[in-house]
């Protein structure tokens, strides 16, 4: 098998693994999906916390917190499912020294949600991120990350989406045309830059 041969089969395998790992749900399939989901309701939230750093006047110290709160119907069973929730921050002396929005995915964890006999409201919870930043918003900044943006899915146990959700305009404006990159854009990497021009 010579090399381009290898490469194809290597792309293909790629594909078929992001399909897998991000199906949309088939005419069929939903109504499966809603007998083992019943009146489920997915919300996303970022708690943020600032805190002075000792001895500066301007340098600040954020504490987010990303959380999922999940909602089923009381008296149904609920299957297992997953969630992966990504944080996005930006630099700070980028945005106020130059005029430039510098973004990198900052944390990317996937946590198992267990099924239930009776659904509920229940609470998922990712770790919590801190960083440092400058918090003058002039020319002066020195730089650090603060909280910008998230990213988060929750899928069914067959791997299908159950939810979408980002609080970045033009990452929701772009996907709405082309669905099937969520799965891209949920497997990006801490430390991978993050760019909202989207073509």
């Amino acid at each position: 098998m010579n090399r381009k041969n290898i490469w194809v089969g290597v792309i293909a395998l790629i594909s078929v693994s992001l399909n897998i790992a991000g199906q949309q749900p088939g005419k069929g399939s939903k109504a499966e999906l809603d007998k083992k989901y019943p009146s489920l309701h997915i919300q996303a939230k970022v708690g943020k916390r600032n805190s002075p750093v000792g001895g500066s006047s301007y340098m600040m110290t954020m504490t987010m917190t990303p959380e999922i709160i999940i909602e089923s119907a009381r008296t149904q069973p609920m299957a297992s499912a997953s969630a992966t929730f990504l944080l996005v921050t930006m630099e700070t002396s980028a945005k106020y020294q130059r005029g430039q929005e510098e973004l990198i995915i900052a944390t990317s964890e996937t946590l198992g949600i267990p099924a239930v006999p009776k659904g509920s409201r229940r609470s998922v919870e990712f770790k919590a991120l801190s960083t440092r930043y400058d918090s003058d918003r002039d020319s002066s900044n020195v730089g650090g990350h603060e909280y910008k943006y998230y990213i988060m899915a929750v899928f069914a146990d067959d791997n299908q989406f159950l939810h979408f959700e980002t609080n970045c305009p033009e990452l929701s404006r772009y996907l709405q045309s082309h669905p099937d990159l969520r799965v891209k854009f949920l497997g990006m990497k801490p430390g991978e830059t993050f760019k909202t021009n989207f073509k």
